[in-house]
Parts: C-alpha cells; sequence; structure tokens
C-alpha cells in the first residue's frame, strides 16, 4: 500500500483523472453519434478542458491574481473563456461539417449557449483544482516545516553546536578564569545564553529579532577568544530590526561560517564585517570576510549554506534571496528575507 502511494504523483494522477474525463465523453457521445466522431468529438472536449482549467488554475491565478493584478486577471479570464467559447463552438461546426452532419453544421445560439455553460462550468473546477493544489503544497509545506524542525531539535540536544568550538571554548574560559580575570564571568554568562538559547528558544516557530542579534554577539565574543591575534569584527544592526519577528537560528550559519572558514588563526589581517539593514518589510543581513583557499572547508561551507538555502525555501517558498559571492580574495553572502512586525 505504501509503494502504491508512492507511484501516484501529482503528474501522474492528473494524467489518470484525464484519461477518465476522455472516456466518459467518448462513451456519452457514443449515443448520438459515430465512434470515430464520437472520438473526435471527445478529444475537442479535452481540448477546451485543458486550456481553461490550465490556463486559469496554472497560468492566470499565480501570475496575476497572486499579485494583487486583479483588473488584469479579470480582463484575461473574460478573453479566455470567449476564446474558448469561440473555437469550442467552431470546432463543433466543423467536426459535423467533416461528418457530412449538414443539420448540425451550422453555428447556432444553443451551440454557444452550451460552450458558455460548459466554459463556465469548467473555469469553476479550475478554481477548485487551484484551491486544492494550494491547500496540498501548503500542507506538504507545514509537514516539512515540522519535521525539519523535530530534526533540529534532535540534532541541538545531541550536538548543535561544534564539540571543537565548545571545548575550545571552555578550555580558554578556564584559562582566563585562573588568572581571575574579571572577563570570565562575561564569558561564561555568554556561553551559558548561547546553550539556554538553543535548547529554548530554537523551539519556537518565531523569535525577536534582537535575541537573534544577541545570540550572534555572544557567538562573536566567544569565538574572537580562540583568535591568536585580535581579530576584527564590524557588526552593524539596523535600529528598527528590535521588534520584529523571523524563525530562529537563520542568521548564525552565515557569522559561523566566518569563523569556520574565513580566519586564519596565523595570520594577523583578518577581518569580518556583519549588517543587519531592514528596508521595506525586508531583512538584509550581509557578511563579508576574507577568503582562504582551503579545499576541505569550502567543501563543508557549501554544505552549511545548501542547508541553509533548505531551510529557507521551507518556511518563505521563493520570496527569499540568498547570494554568495567571492572575488579579490574576499567571501560575501548576502541574505534577504520577509520580516513582520510581532
Amino acid at each position: 500500500m505504501r509503494d502504491f502511494r508512492k507511484t501516484i504523483t501529482a503528474s501522474r494522477l492528473q494524467i489518470i483523472l484525464g484519461i477518465v474525463v476522455f472516456i466518459l465523453n467518448f462513451l456519452s457521445n457514443l449515443q448520438y453519434d459515430p465512434t470515430l466522431k464520437s472520438f473526435v468529438f471527445a478529444l475537442l472536449a479535452m481540448m477546451f478542458y485543458f486550456v481553461i482549467i490550465y490556463g486559469n488554475a496554472f497560468w492566470l491565478i499565480p501570475q496575476f491574481y497572486n499579485r494583487q493584478k486583479i483588473v488584469v486577471y479579470v480582463l484575461l479570464v473574460l478573453l479566455l473563456l470567449l476564446a474558448s467559447i469561440y473555437l469550442r463552438s467552431v470546432g463543433a461546426v466543423l467536426i459535423n461539417s467533416l461528418f457530412g452532419d449538414e443539420k448540425k453544421a451550422h453555428l447556432t445560439t444553443g451551440l454557444v449557449l452550451y460552450s458558455t455553460f460548459s466554459a463556465i462550468w469548467i473555469f469553476l473546477v479550475s478554481i477548485l483544482c487551484r484551491l486544492a493544489m494550494d491547500f496540498f503544497k501548503l500542507n506538504k509545506t507545514q509537514s516539512e516545516i515540522k519535521a525539519e524542525k523535530a530534526q533540529t531539535e534532535l540534532l541541538l540536544l545531541k550536538q548543535q553546536l561544534h564539540p571543537h568550538f565548545l571545548f575550545n571554548t571552555l578550555n580558554n574560559i578556564y584559562y582566563v578564569a585562573q588568572k581571575e580575570s574579571p572577563d570570565s564571568a562575561d564569558l561564561i554568562e555568554r556561553l551559558s545564553g548561547i546553550m539556554r538559547y538553543f535548547i529554548e528558544e530554537s523551539k519556537k516557530e518565531k523569535v525577536f529579532l534582537k535575541d537573534e542579534i544577541e545570540l550572534l554577539q555572544s557567538y562573536i565574543e566567544l569565538e574572537s577568544i580562540r583568535m591568536r591575534y585580535e581579530t576584527r569584527v564590524d557588526f552593524k544592526v539596523d535600529e528598527k530590526a528590535s521588534h520584529l519577528v523571523i524563525p530562529p537560528l537563520l542568521l548564525l550559519p552565515l557569522v559561523e561560517n566566518i569563523f569556520k572558514h574565513g580566519i586564519d588563526k596565523r595570520s594577523r589581517d583578518n577581518f569580518a564585517e556583519i549588517s543587519l539593514d531592514v528596508n521595506r518589510e525586508k531583512l538584509i543581513f550581509t557578511t563579508s570576510n576574507n577568503h582562504y583557499q582551503n579545499n576541505d572547508a569550502e567543501a563543508v561551507g557549501k554544505t552549511g549554506l545548501a542547508n541553509l538555502r533548505k531551510r529557507l525555501k521551507l518556511y518563505y517558498g521563493e520570496d527569499f534571496k540568498l547570494i554568495t559571492d567571492q572575488k579579490y580574495g574576499v567571501f560575501m553572502a548576502i541574505l534577504q528575507i520577509p520580516v513582520y512586525d510581532n
């Protein structure tokens, strides 16, 4: 049963339904016309259905109605229906003429009314098809988000932070504490805050952007103490971002990328620039840093960005941008996502 369900895809289901509708049309016409003529009429009906359903459900609604171009949508729907009604009516006349049925080989009011009624009926069916597709797509997306979230929570419990990062950070904090540095309490507090955030906040659907910013600042502070030489990190934040909300842990992978693949511990010239701007309900998060030739690091970095892109697609569909560029020894990443007030 499970294997059967896997084989029934949306495309195959459409083909099966098309064949069933064609057979029903063919059998219905057989009551009045010869076999060949019934077959041709069934083909004409299928073309008629195809133009209206696919034209409206797969083109007009996504391209115009969903983008709030209502006037253009209405005009194009009227044009689609008029063209379909005309072509089906003329097609029926031509078929009757071809098969020598002179009584029906004329364009009559009854034929036009029948084609009009059929067009309106099929148009309503096309709307139901679009609603059904959107419902199942939304349902599938929500299921994928839940599965992704459950997997993320499991990974967080097992190993959300890289062990190398945790052990090195704790060793450095212990070293600072041994010297009775006043900074040790702050470092421990930041590490505790990060771990608490992963355990508690990551389970939520949305978190305040200001909390994500605090997480990034704590992460940068802890990673910086691992560096042999001071690393210049310039982090600029738009003041408008404080009251906005986003899904948790979307920004951290890009900052992690800086310290995992953009820092040379032997160099004194490391730098990283991070900016977070809000413009017209869009969050624009930009990172730039040194780029060093390291094939293993680049492979891991690409995997991390691919996983981030997968999460973004689950949350936002196609309504996001993740652009990466590398030139003149500098790696840059730009993330743009919608943001909303709490």
